[in-house]
């Protein structure tokens, strides 16, 4: 048997060594996106308050993502809400791009508010995980109110212009409410409110007389007859509640509808992506979530990320002509 020298030995061992030592250095301190993510909880930051249409979206999504699983961690929802939308998003895309702190958001942030002020983050980059749910507008008042029908309204509009009070609020209830002026030869007395709750707050104290919101904002309210939806802004009546009336329907040609999208910061490594990609995928699709969306009045999308940004970019393009440049 041949034996080395001392010193060919150590040289020879020296590499092996210092291979060694690398290896477990790198596995000591991977990063999420070298197969260990996620390291702790994920935050999904919702730039709306509790209560919100959108937190009860998220927060009904994150209970069956946390019950299957799939992301070996918990989901923690995170209320951010303030600046129509801005500062939630802003928080979730200003965080470091590890799949860590994510969001759910409404498009608002994305494809409108960009248009009407400054923000510090660019839309058109945005990691988008993937589209929950949309959800077409609709105009509510309380249930006693004297008005019942689109007609009713343009017809009181237009005896007292600039008197009814209508609340609004984020660019998709404002625009969708300004169009409706430009379409009726109306003019409204516009209160702004953050949120569907504060909305319906201000519906049920007769605080204002009509209110712009999605119809999971106030699905409970409605259900209840203390609201009265007069329309919704779909192309057709939906399946959800197919006794509302479109605006089609009664002769004003408005058209209006919001998504809901998850996403993360720019640079999102391709493996955190497909891993958030799955676990929030199956949850969307699954037969849970259409139960608990049927519940809250929301309309299950699924799209990918792909298509959903391709959609945000459609709809960033038409508001263009909607919105006067900031």
């Amino acid at each position: 048997m041949s034996v080395l020298p001392a010193g060919r030995r150590g040289r020879t061992a020296l590499p092996t060594v210092l291979a060694a030592v690398v290896l477990l250095t790198a596995a000591c301190g991977a990063p999420a996106s070298q197969g260990g993510y996620p390291t702790r909880n994920i935050q999904l930051i919702v730039p709306y308050p509790a209560g919100s249409a959108i937190d009860a979206t998220s927060r009904a999504l994150v209970e069956i993502v946390n019950g299957e699983g799939k992301l070996g961690r918990r989901v923690q929802v995170v209320n951010r809400e303030g600046g129509a939308g801005s500062v939630g998003t802003t928080a979730t895309l200003s965080a470091k791009p590890d799949g860590h702190t994510i969001g759910l958001v409404p498009d608002g942030p994305l494809t409108l508010l960009p248009r009407t002020e400054k923000v510090s983050y660019d839309p058109a980059t945005v990691s988008v995980i993937s589209e929950v749910t949309t959800s077409p507008v609709l105009f509510v008042v309380p249930g006693d109110s004297p008005y019942k029908s689109i007609a009713d309204l343009v017809a009181a509009a237009k005896a007292r212009p600039g008197a009814i009070t209508i609340a609004e609020g984020p660019l998709n209830y404002a625009i969708p409410a300004g169009k409706f002026e430009q379409l009726t030869g109306t003019r409204l007395k516009h209160v702004k409110f953050d949120g569907d709750q504060a909305t319906v707050t201000a519906l049920l104290g007769d605080n204002v007389e009509v209110g712009v919101m999605q119809l999971a904002g106030g699905m409970a309210q409605l259900k209840a007859g203390k609201l009265r939806a007069l329309a919704i802004a779909s192309a057709q009546p939906i399946e959800l509640a197919p006794e509302i009336q479109t605006f089609n329907q009664q002769g004003v040609a408005l058209e209006w509808e919001a998504y809901n999208v998850v996403i993360a910061p720019q640079g999102l490594p391709g493996d955190v992506q497909r891993k958030l990609n799955e676990g929030f995928g199956s949850a969307v699709k699954s037969p849970k979530f259409a139960e608990a969306a049927r519940k809250l009045g929301l309309v299950v999308s699924g799209a990918d990320g792909e298509t959903a940004k391709a959609r945000l970019a459609e709809k960033s393009a038409e508001a263009a002509n909607l919105i006067a440049p900031k």
